[in-house]
């Protein structure tokens, strides 16, 4: 009887862990990748940024969580002026709102292009007469940069603990 509600008093515990991690990294919305840099070869166009984020070492703010309403779709915006890189934004976004919509005054139907593109991560760049302006739009997780694996995520870690206590569980159920 003891050993039983040893057991029980197991998965309660596990149920109650599992749920506060699953919780606590998932937000069941958009994860993108938010970076925010000027000049070229900046943190933003750089690999290893979001390799580090990943891996729990670097920056915890460029592994952004989307909420309302800029939770459509992940962005990469580079903008380009003579081939060097003045900007370079990585972020969530409703999908319509960009940073090119309110600071250029320029040929406005140059970017239409731009409004248009499908969120299939596919890139498109236009040229206004001054500014090259380059955009790319998807809507799965941190699918605006480097495809890595989350070591330090909700379901990474917990799910192997977890099949092993509930293996361990079962085991010492079917043994009494």
């Amino acid at each position: 009887m003891e050993n039983k509600f040893g057991c029980l008093c197991m998965l309660l515990f596990v149920s109650v862990v599992w749920q506060d991690v699953s919780a606590n990294n998932s937000t069941g919305g958009l994860r993108c990748y938010s970076c925010f840099a000027t000049g070229g070869h900046n943190e933003c166009e750089d690999y290893n940024t979001f390799k580090k984020a990943m891996s729990g070492k670097g920056n915890p703010g460029v592994k952004k969580n989307c909420t309302e309403p800029f939770d459509n779709v992940c962005i990469i915006e580079t903008f380009a002026i003579l081939g060097a890189t003045v900007s370079h934004i990585r972020d969530c976004s409703d999908g319509h709102q960009f940073s090119f919509t309110s600071s250029l005054q320029n040929n406005r139907s140059a970017y239409d292009r731009l409004y248009r593109l499908q969120p299939n991560n596919e890139t498109a760049c236009v040229w206004d007469g001054q500014n090259q302006v380059c955009l790319t739009k998807c809507n799965t997780d941190f699918c605006n940069g480097p495809v890595l694996d989350e070591v330090n995520g909700a379901f990474v870690a917990p799910a192997i603990t977890l099949g092993a206590l509930l293996s361990t569980v079962a085991v010492t159920l079917m043994l009494n």
